[in-house]
């Protein structure tokens, strides 16, 4: 299973990182390493850098655009995914970080990255057990004449 946690980063610090999004990385995976004293202060730098996720905006964004069903399970206040043999993602919204699991093909997992890109433009999706991480709209560069 891929488990990826996926942080809104605030517009300048994102423009500021980008190409850097492996000090991000090293610092969510510090964080999910460390015990509970360096804990406590990498989780207010992880704030710092992230801006709170619009839940009631998210929710409604990913009902009405979704092009797969997916169902939402109150009790754990998250979505899921379920393409017929192909995989199966679920998405935890959470104030401060989203929780993205999925297995199977990658599909599952790209319909919710798709959704997230077009929502938001400074989304980084970090999967620590894999060592991957990255933007899900990466910025473009701008060219000067």
């Amino acid at each position: 299973m891929r488990n990826y946690m996926i942080y809104l980063i605030r517009k300048p610090l994102s423009i500021e990182y980008y190409g850097k999004e492996q000090k991000i990385y090293e610092l969510v995976r510090e964080y999910t390493r460390s015990n509970s004293d360096l804990k406590k202060i990498i989780e207010k730098q992880i704030e710092f850098i992230s801006e709170p996720i619009p839940l009631f905006e998210l929710y409604s964004y990913i009902k009405e655009n979704n092009a797969y069903p997916t169902n939402y399970i109150e009790e754990s206040e998250q979505f899921s995914v379920i393409l017929k043999d192909e995989g199966t993602a679920y998405l935890k919204i959470n104030p401060q970080e989203l929780i993205l699991s999925a297995s199977g093909t990658i599909d599952a997992e790209t319909t919710f990255f798709e959704l997230l890109r077009k929502f938001r433009s400074t989304f980084l999706a970090i999967d620590v057990e894999h060592n991957r991480f990255g933007w899900l709209r990466p910025i473009t560069q701008q060219s000067y004449i």
